[in-house]
């Protein structure tokens, strides 16, 4: 059990309908989100969001899908883009996380590293025996940990009772001690454990393409709007500094910003849009935009946005 980051508002409301709303509740545990902390989330379960991603694909008219396909080849003429891995193509969204399409063309990039979005390892963690959902519950967990020189560690609980998703800012390899640690220095964490293969690292951010606009960490943090903006957002600027505890800036009570259509547009490519951890934002702006909520609205505004380009350009 996971949960889907960035869907709400500081009341728990939607910030972006259509089919953010609709493929959120569709791969949902629960109808209402769940609070954590300050924020509310969705939780999910991984494989549902599989299923049903892999049921839209499947059901969509014409359309193909190619699996773990390397990005090969990419030709340009002026400024478009007119093969992908000797396909054809009239618009591209790169949605890769890491700008492989921009960077192939030689399109300008931005970049996060480890000062700012080191990875993440994520597990889920079961039969936990105590109450982690107060500041004080957790710093009972966490003081130890620290003390024994353990990167820090943040817990997200689950819909049963003692589960919980781990989200590790150390190495994959280091989770078996950590685990064993709690196991024998942490009050109701004597039979908790994970499943080795549930383990995984993750990229919080990488690389991001120059937009006609670039969304800055001001924008977020002050709640701009921008005309015919595609997407809204309040999570938190959130920072993992590598082998520190993570940072989080609020916006301000009942605030919330959007991000305006040239974020998702390539500055110097006509026909190269790119939607989440892509999207046109400095540092500090895309440690808000990244999460999953805006990855599915940006997304989904991308897919509008090419296909308006190809409509007006005559390659329907």
């Amino acid at each position: 059990m996971t949960t889907l980051c960035g869907l709400y508002d500081d009341a728990g409301d939607f910030l972006n309908g259509g089919f953010t709303r609709e493929f959120a509740l569709a791969v949902a545990e629960t109808r209402a989100p769940t609070r954590m902390g300050r924020l509310w989330v969705l939780p999910y379960r991984p494989e549902r969001f599989r299923q049903w991603a892999a049921h839209l694909v499947a059901h969509t008219p014409n359309l193909r899908a190619a699996w773990r396909q390397p990005v090969a080849e990419v030709l340009r003429a002026g400024a478009r883009i007119t093969h992908l891995n000797e396909l054809r193509v009239g618009a591209v969204i790169d949605c890769s996380g890491m700008a492989v399409v921009a960077q192939a063309v030689g399109a300008e990039t931005l970049a996060t590293d480890a000062r700012t979005q080191a990875p993440a390892t994520i597990f889920p963690l079961r039969n936990v025996q105590r109450a982690c959902s107060s500041v004080a519950g957790m710093a009972q967990v966490l003081l130890p940990l620290a003390r024994a020189g353990f990167p820090p560690l943040h817990l997200q609980p689950g819909l049963a009772s003692g589960e919980f998703t781990a989200k590790f800012a150390g190495p994959p390899q280091q989770v078996p001690e950590l685990i064993s640690f709690l196991q024998r220095q942490v009050s109701g964490f004597a039979r908790c454990e994970t499943l080795p293969e549930a383990i995984v690292q993750a990229a919080r951010a990488g690389r991001m393409i120059v937009g006609r606009q670039v969304l800055t960490g001001a924008d977020v943090l002050e709640g701009r709007k921008f005309p015919g903006a595609v997407a809204r957002g309040a999570w938190p600027i959130e920072q993992w500094p590598e082998g520190r505890p993570p940072r989080f800036r609020y916006l301000p009570p009942h605030t919330h910003y959007e991000i305006p259509p040239g974020c998702l547009q390539a500055a110097r490519l006509k026909n190269l849009f790119m939607a989440g951890k892509c999207l046109s934002a400095e540092a500090d702006a895309i440690a808000s935009a990244r999460v999953m909520g805006l990855c599915l609205a940006t997304g989904a505004a991308a897919g509008v946005l090419a296909a308006a380009s190809l409509t007006s350009t005559g390659l329907k």
